[in-house]
C-alpha cells in the first residue's frame, strides 16, 4: 500500500482526504480497517475511513463510491486507487490498514483532478 497524498478538507471538524494505491489487490477488503490508532480511546472509537471512493488509474474519475464498492469485485483486482476522508488525523501516527501500517506524508494542497470527490459531513 502506498499513500499518494493527504489533503486538508474545509469542514467543521478537522478532516483530510487521503489518497492511496493498494498494489496487487486480490479482491475486496474491509475499508473500515483503514483507521488511525488513538491510544486515548477504545479501538471501537478510533476514526475510520469515511465515504470511500475507488478512482480510475489516473485519479481523475470515480469508479465506485461507498454505496456500491462491494457490488463490483472486479474493481478490487490488481492495483486499486482509493480515496477516503479521515477526521482528526494525527500526522505523527501511521495509518492502520488491513495490510499493515503505513506512514502519512505531510499534507499538501488537493490536486484539481480530485474535484469530483466532494465532502459531505457525516450524519
Amino acid at each position: 500500500m502506498e499513500v499518494l497524498g493527504i489533503y486538508p478538507v474545509e469542514a467543521e471538524e478537522p478532516c483530510h482526504l487521503i489518497e492511496l494505491i493498494v498494489h496487487e489487490s486480490n479482491g475486496p477488503f474491509d475499508t473500515g480497517l483503514l483507521c488511525q490508532e488513538d491510544p486515548n480511546v477504545e479501538r471501537a472509537n478510533w476514526q475510520v475511513a469515511y465515504d470511500e471512493k475507488v478512482l480510475d488509474w489516473a485519479g481523475t474519475a470515480i469508479l465506485a463510491d461507498a454505496f456500491d464498492l462491494e457490488l463490483d469485485s472486479e474493481i478490487w483486482s490488481g492495483d486499486v486507487r482509493l480515496c477516503f476522508f479521515l477526521h482528526y488525523v494525527d500526522l505523527s501516527r501511521p495509518l492502520q490498514t488491513p495490510f499493515g501500517t503505513v506512514a502519512l506524508p505531510e499534507p499538501m494542497p488537493r490536486p484539481d483532478r480530485l474535484g469530483p470527490v466532494e465532502y459531505w459531513p457525516p450524519d
